[in-house]
């Protein structure tokens, strides 16, 4: 079944919503919608992805949702099935820390409090939004793995790809930034003192394993502006004061600094090698999944969405 006959079923099944028998009183969780080579979906599944569609508001009590809504939240649900199902076979897993620290990055987008009131007035649960969370996490690591399979680059391209663009002028000096997030100022100003001292953050008892996150390489007027001023002239290795967001502090490590240099093969061999494969890894990973999906047997049961009716425009 292809993408696009995924959607149409699940547009099936909202037109057969008004004259479907309601499902009995079991919960959400228990409700399987749609079947993937016999691999449940449930109700649960199909109401979250709405709810992450909607930015977590309102919540489908509030409003319910639209055929379209439904069609699309099905569509998804089914293609991370098989995604996920495909990054387990590959072995794909979760670094440690990496799912503590896509929350805190959520967090930073709120004020004090306002994730958690936001998930209360969408009607989800802490727990289920960070199960959904991890499982986006799992999501795109496999898609990359998938796309990365899937797509290469010769030394001929990259070495094309240079003389055509090529510019004689010096390249700018440019540092590489790493963030590190905490919930409170107190363990940043211990996390610094540990990356300070070439010590890596976490790993003592109640004290979990803090990886960061590598925000690339910046010139100096590149630097964007929720990076703190004076970064720039940091040495390498070196680590900002902590600075405090909306319910999280950061710190900012300059990992790597390269000083200004003529263009070469050599020295732009890596970025100009991640500018081709990156649009190809995304054309691979979608051929992929038009593959996948259409060699996967999708059942969607149209009578169980009638709990997602909406009654009122």
């Amino acid at each position: 079944m292809t993408p696009g006959k995924v959607v149409l079923v699940a547009a099936s099944a909202a037109l057969l919503w008004a004259c479907s028998p309601a499902p009995s009183n079991r919960s959400d969780a228990e409700v399987v919608v749609a079947e993937v080579d016999g691999a449940p979906v449930v109700l649960k599944d199909v109401k979250n992805e709405i709810l992450s569609m909607r930015g977590y508001t309102p919540s489908l009590e509030a409003r319910g949702p639209s055929r379209g809504e439904v069609s699309e939240a099905v569509r998804r649900a089914i293609e991370r099935t098989v995604v996920l199902r495909e990054g387990r076979r590959r072995g794909v897993t979760l670094p440690a820390g990496a799912l503590e620290e896509e929350v805190m990055r959520f967090r930073a987008d709120f004020p004090p409090g306002g994730l958690e009131k936001a998930l209360l007035q969408a009607g989800m649960e802490p727990d289920a939004w960070r199960e959904q969370l991890r499982r986006s996490l799992l999501y795109r690591r496999s898609a990359d793995a998938i796309a990365a399979a899937g797509a290469t680059v010769t030394p001929q391209e990259v070495e094309a790809a240079f003389r055509k663009e090529r510019n004689p002028a010096t390249v700018p000096e440019r540092i590489r930034v790493r963030q590190y997030l905490f919930d409170s100022a107190e363990r940043a100003a211990v996390a610094r003192e540990k990356l300070q001292a070439g010590r890596p953050v976490g790993g003592d008892a109640g004290d979990p394993s803090v990886e960061g996150v590598d925000l690339g390489f910046f010139r100096r007027d590149e630097l964007p502006p929720e990076l703190p001023a004076g970064v720039f002239d940091l040495p390498e290795g070196g680590v900002s004061e902590p600075v405090p967001g909306e319910g999280v502090t950061s710190l900012f490590q300059v990992t790597r600094r390269e000083a200004a240099r003529a263009q070469t093969l050599r020295s732009e061999e890596a970025r100009i090698r991640e500018s081709i494969l990156a649009p190809r890894r995304e054309a691979a990973f979608r051929r992929w999944l038009a593959q996948a999906t259409a060699g996967a047997k999708v059942k969607v049961h149209a009578e169980l969405l009638q709990k997602l009716v909406e009654e009122k425009r």
